[in-house]
């Protein structure tokens, strides 16, 4: 028997594959994406206490949901297949307007019919490239972005670069050399629609015409001229540093977690599975301490990258990344010794492609433990006798390529009993061409000729809890200074106070107040503090969306305007911009709504949602490629416990992890 809160096998993919095709003979399928849809969360529960207590769970239906396209249509189809009961149980089509995400097979349609098309090829030429050149082309198929209410045409753009004129090598960076010109697809009538032209100008030429001028670029020779050399590529240096050595991890004994049943870890009191899907990526379910609840459900949301250049065409460059692409789709396959150092457990994620075949990802998720500094220590002065602990946590790491960018997402666990979620973004940055001799408000200049343009990543982070039980509450906890009295006669006494949250709302962070919230059970109290057992958020206060108030690109992502959102649990309700985010222009069945609906969240079922993000600036030193920038949030056992969790973690000793003093013969106590 499979688990509930395991993805589809690829025979299930299959066999869903197989009704999407019967129900519709003799029509042309796209198909988006297959996966498993999760059981209504009672029903997991119950499994679940069976499944801890011995006894045999009662099954749950295996349920498929497939998204697609019948192309004589041209519009989105959804089927619900029950896989248990072999039977179709529900289908669907979206209204016109309603768009899925892109994909690379629609990517290549579009390269090879505007990439070819007299009128690009026109453009190529008018920007003085001849046909050497122009066969030296490539470009990156972008998500259209949204400018506009109304059902808007289903389109694709195309970022136009270069390879290295200077050695035209397939992987030469190319975004060292950009053309300022946009092809636009029409993505479902499979045709090139039009060319829109960038601005190449700087600020002077803006406000000379109170607008964006257009016609900056030089005439009669080649508008990538200025633009250099700037490779990324190992192959491609003049030389490599000669002076690092190896560094070998090795775990002897092998590794201190388990893996069984496919996706069931257990590590140091810690027991969670693992699951995987083509939006989200990783996900991590049912997540126990020493055999006590404390999360359901963990996942990345959403993410939104907004662009920060108003001049057309370049405004529609916003992208929803999981929404609009799918984290499970552009998850990188790992590599020992590349990606993972040490004694690695990997998972594979299996995808369908749009003509139905099913698709095995190898290595899409990669397991293993890592020393992490010290986890405690403390030295009595009187003996001058140490206690030493090291900190030791295991790594769940997936990789996304999402056209120019890299997002690298670790989720640790420690010996304490937290959790903290590692985001690095990596990469290169989205490129356009700048005219010599100029510079632009609207980014930095980071290579001759080519302006990175500023942007936003701003993701949010979906937490489920189960704090000892699905009947949680959130609490908003501040510091506040004590005001003079004769309680605080010198002035120095301050104290943390919290407020329980009772209906679902949003807020911000305030880092003067030391704002955090902590996600409680009421109807447990711990029986040193006298507080509820719970878990504390240490998110990440950071600018929320710049977009204007009003503007289309604040309305499709409302989720960047707060840093939490509360909500009631409901079923299906995983994603915080919304299920169709692909030309949205409007927020729709995301997080916004979810508190729309100002439901009790005291003592309920509850999620917090957690948006945060970096505001990128690029630096010269972010091109060729960017040196990865880090971001965490962590969830912390707050009053959960009766004491430090860790205190039986073996001490560090020099027997145990055999380190060597290259200057002299020296170890801590044995």
């Amino acid at each position: 028997m499979v688990h509930p809160l395991s993805q589809l096998t690829p025979s299930e993919l299959e066999q869903a594959v197989s009704y999407v095709k019967n129900q519709h003979p003799g029509k042309t399928l796209h198909i988006k994406s297959v996966s498993a849809e999760e059981p209504p969360k009672q029903k997991v529960i119950e499994y679940l206490q069976a499944e801890k207590s011995g006894k045999s769970p009662a099954p749950i239906d295996r349920i498929a949901y497939c998204i697609y396209y019948v192309m004589e249509e041209k519009r989105v189809s959804e089927l619900w297949v029950n896989l248990s009961e072999q039977k179709v149980t529900k289908y669907a089509q979206q209204p016109r307007g309603i768009h899925p995400p892109i994909d690379p097979w629609e990517g290549e349609e579009a390269l090879k019919t505007c990439m070819n098309h007299p009128e690009v090829l026109q453009a190529a030429r008018d920007s003085g490239l001849d046909d050497e050149a122009i066969s030296n082309l490539v470009a990156d198929a972008w998500m259209y972005g949204c400018d506009q209410e109304g059902d808007v045409p289903r389109m694709m753009m195309l970022l136009v670069y270069s390879k290295n004129p200077a050695n035209k090598h397939d992987d030469s960076n190319m975004y060292a050399f950009p053309l300022p010109f946009v092809p636009v697809y029409d993505v479902l009538e499979k045709k090139f629609v039009k060319v829109d032209w960038c601005a190449t100008g700087g600020d002077d030429d803006d406000a000379v015409v109170r607008s964006f001028n257009y016609n900056t670029r030089p005439s009669g020779r080649n508008v990538i001229d200025h633009c250099q050399t700037n490779e990324y590529l190992p192959d491609l240096q003049p030389s490599l540093r000669t002076d690092l050595k190896p560094y070998n991890v090795v775990q002897p004994e092998g590794p201190s977690f388990t893996v069984s049943d496919e996706n069931l870890v257990q590590w140091q009191k810690w027991r969670f599975r693992i699951g995987f899907n083509p939006r989200e990526g990783l996900v991590i379910h049912d997540v126990d301490y020493d055999g006590r609840n404390t999360f359901y459900r963990l996942s990345m949301s959403e993410m939104a990258v907004p662009y920060g250049d108003p001049r057309p065409p370049l405004h529609r460059k916003m992208a929803f990344d999981f929404g609009d692409a799918g984290a499970g789709k552009c998850a990188n396959e790992l590599t020992l010794g590349c990606d993972c150092l040490g004694t690695i457990k990997y998972f594979d994620g299996h995808i369908v492609e749009p003509t139905g075949k099913v698709v095995t990802k190898k290595n899409v998720i990669c397991m293993h433990e890592q020393d992490d500094g010290l986890l405690w220590k403390h030295t009595n002065y009187r003996t001058n006798r140490p206690a030493v602990v090291r900190r030791r946590i295991l790594i769940l790491q997936t990789i996304l390529t999402v056209g120019n960018y890299e997002y690298i997402f670790n989720w640790h666990f420690d010996q304490a009993g937290g959790i903290t979620l590692q985001l690095r973004a990596t990469g290169i940055v989205s490129t356009q061409l700048i005219d010599e001799g100029k510079k632009s408000q609207w980014g930095n200049i980071v290579s001759p000729g080519v302006l990175a343009t500023s942007h936003q990543h701003i993701f949010n982070m979906r937490i489920d809890p189960a704090i000892d039980g699905h009947k949680n509450t959130v609490m908003v906890q501040e510091t506040q200074a004590v005001p003079w009295d004769e309680k605080n006669p010198k002035g120095t006494g301050f104290k943390n106070v919290g407020k329980a949250i009772e209906k679902s709302c949003y807020l911000d962070s305030d880092i003067q107040a030391n704002r955090y919230l902590k996600i409680v059970n009421e109807n447990k109290i711990n029986p040193i503090s006298g507080k509820p057992v719970g878990y504390k958020v240490i998110g990440t206060p950071t600018a929320m969306l710049y977009a204007q108030p009003g503007s289309i690109a604040r309305k499709r992502a409302a989720f960047a305007t707060h840093h939490y959102w509360v909500s009631k649990y409901k079923d299906q309700e995983f994603y915080a911009g919304g299920v169709w985010t692909n030309q949205s222009s409007n927020e729709v069945g995301g997080v916004s709504e979810a508190v729309a609906r100002n439901e009790n969240v005291r003592n309920e079922d509850v999620v917090v949602w957690h948006s945060f993000g970096l505001t990128h600036h690029p630096r010269v030193e972010d091109f060729p490629v960017m040196p990865v920038e880090m971001l965490n949030v962590s969830l912390v056992p707050n009053d959960f416990f009766t004491q430090n969790p860790s205190i039986d973690v073996p001490p560090s000793t020099q027997q145990f992890n055999r380190s060597v003093d290259v200057m002299a013969k020296r170890s801590c106590h044995l």
